[in-house]
C-alpha cells in the first residue's frame, strides 16, 4: 500500500504542473542567435558532431530512442516532406536526410543553420541511398511562409526556445498539408523550486536563451487551440527490466513517473491537422488533370498543348530543374501505351512551381511530331522522379486528344 500511495501521489505532482516556466524577462532572441560564439571549443565540437563527440552514455541512447520511436509513429515514405522546427545544428535533420525524407530545418541562429548545412554536405557520396535533400532557412519560426507543405513537423528538444508558444504551433499547423502530423518531443516543465528549474534558470543567465518548459497538461490544450487533433501522449519507458524483480504492474509505472518527474524528464505527443471533408481518405499523391487548348500548336519543330493540374491528394509537389533530377521532384509524364501495356515514354515536362494541396498548375507540354505518330492514344501523367508514376499510387492518367 505505501509503494502504491508513492507513485500516486507522484502522478498526481506531475498532473498538478502547467503553463510554462516564467522567463527572466530577457533578450532571448539574441542569446539564440549568438549562442554558439558564447560557447566553448569544445562546446562548439558537440554542436558539429553531436550526437557521437560525448561520451556514448552521456546524450546518445536519448538521440537514438527519439529517433527511432520518431520514424516509427511518423511512417512517412521516402521523400515525404519534414519540417525540423528549431532544427540547431542539424544532427536530426541529418539522420532523416540519410533516411531518404526531404527535409527543411529553420533556426533563428544563422551559426547553427551554418553548422547543419556542413553537416549534410559533409555526407560522402554512396553514403545512402537516395542523395540527402536537406535545406536551411535562418528565421524565427514564427515568420515561416510555407502553407500546405509538409507531410510531419518535428520539434526535438525545441519547443522550449519559442516563446508565444499558441502562435508557434498554429503557424507550423498552417505549413502542414491536410492530415499532416506533429511530432514533439521536449522537458516537462520541472516542480517549482526545484534543482530542475534552477538549472534552467541558471542555463538563461548564462547564456540568455529561452528556456521555458511546457507542462504536459498545457502541452496538450495549447496543441487542440492550436488547430491540431488526435493529440496522443506518449510515455518513453526506453530501458532494459529485469523480469525477475518485475512486481506485476507496479514497476513499469514506478519507471515511467520517476522518468518524468526526475532530472531531465520528458514528454512526446503526436498530433495531426485537420483534413477537410473533400481530401478525408484522398490519396497522398492524386491528380486532375485537364486539356485547356483542344488542339497541338506548332512551336518550331515542336508541337504543344495546354493543360491545367490539380492537386486533388494530400501531400506537396515539389518542383525542381530536370537536370539532374533529385528523386521525389514531381514532373508531368506523357507516354504511349504500347500493345503490350507498357508506357513507352515521351519527354517530361516541369511543373512550373510547387504545388500545395488544393493548388494547381498551368504547363504546355512540347513534343517532336514523331512522338505523335503513333496509334495508341497517348497518356499524360505525374511522376515522382525515381519513386512512382501517380497511376501507381490510385491516381488517374488523362488521354490526350491527337493532333489533326
Amino acid at each position: 500500500m505505501k509503494q502504491s500511495a508513492k507513485i500516486l501521489g507522484l502522478i498526481r505532482l506531475l498532473a498538478s504542473r502547467d503553463g510554462r516556466l516564467k522567463t527572466l524577462g530577457h533578450d532571448y532572441d539574441r542569446g539564440h542567435r549568438t549562442y554558439v560564439e558564447q560557447v566553448t571549443a569544445g562546446d562548439r565540437l558537440w554542436l558539429r558532431t553531436k550526437p557521437f563527440s560525448a561520451p556514448p552514455s552521456f546524450e546518445l541512447p536519448k538521440c537514438f530512442h527519439t529517433f527511432a520511436h520518431l520514424v516509427d509513429h511518423l511512417r512517412l515514405d521516402v521523400r515525404a516532406q519534414v519540417l525540423d522546427a528549431g532544427c540547431g545544428p542539424g544532427w536530426l535533420s541529418e539522420f532523416l536526410a540519410r533516411c531518404g525524407y526531404w527535409v527543411t530545418g529553420v533556426d533563428i541562429s544563422e551559426d547553427m543553420i551554418e553548422i547543419a548545412r556542413k553537416r549534410i554536405a559533409d555526407i560522402g557520396e554512396g553514403a545512402v541511398a537516395f542523395d540527402p535533400l536537406a535545406e536551411f532557412q535562418a528565421m524565427p519560426v514564427r515568420e515561416m511562409p510555407w502553407r500546405n507543405r509538409f507531410d510531419a513537423a518535428v520539434l526535438y528538444d525545441s519547443l522550449h526556445h519559442f516563446d508565444d508558444e499558441l502562435e508557434t504551433l498554429r503557424v507550423i499547423r498552417q505549413a502542414l498539408v491536410p492530415g499532416g502530423r506533429i511530432y514533439i518531443r521536449d522537458a516537462v516543465r520541472p516542480l517549482p523550486g526545484s534543482e530542475g528549474e534552477r538549472g534552467l534558470r541558471e542555463e538563461m543567465r548564462r547564456h540568455g536563451t529561452l528556456e521555458s518548459p511546457l507542462g504536459s497538461r498545457y502541452l496538450v490544450s495549447v496543441l487542440r487551440e492550436a488547430g491540431f487533433e488526435q493529440v496522443t501522449r506518449y510515455a518513453e519507458i526506453d530501458e532494459l527490466v529485469d523480469l525477475g524483480s518485475l512486481r506485476p504492474g507496479a514497476r513499469m509505472l514506478e519507471l515511467y513517473a520517476k522518468q518524468r518527474l526526475g532530472r531531465g524528464g520528458a514528454q512526446t505527443v503526436v498530433a495531426e491537422t485537420p483534413a477537410p471533408p473533400t481530401l478525408t481518405g484522398a490519396a497522398n499523391f492524386a491528380a486532375r488533370i485537364e486539356q485547356t487548348s483542344q488542339a497541338w500548336a506548332k512551336n518550331g519543330d515542336e508541337l504543344s498543348i495546354e493543360l491545367k493540374i490539380v492537386n486533388v491528394g494530400r501531400s506537396f509537389w515539389p518542383s525542381r530543374p530536370l537536370d539532374p533530377v533529385p528523386h521525389g521532384v514531381v514532373t508531368v509524364g506523357p507516354y504511349v501505351l504500347n500493345p503490350d501495356g507498357r508506357r513507352a515514354e515521351l519527354p517530361r515536362t516541369q511543373l512550373p512551381h510547387d504545388v500545395p494541396p488544393g493548388g494547381s498548375a498551368s504547363v504546355e507540354v512540347r513534343l517532336p511530331p514523331s512522338a505523335l505518330e503513333a496509334s495508341h492514344p497517348m497518356q499524360v501523367d505525374l511522376v515522382r522522379e525515381g519513386l512512382r508514376w501517380f497511376a501507381e499510387l490510385g491516381s488517374q492518367p488523362a488521354t490526350l486528344v491527337p493532333p489533326t
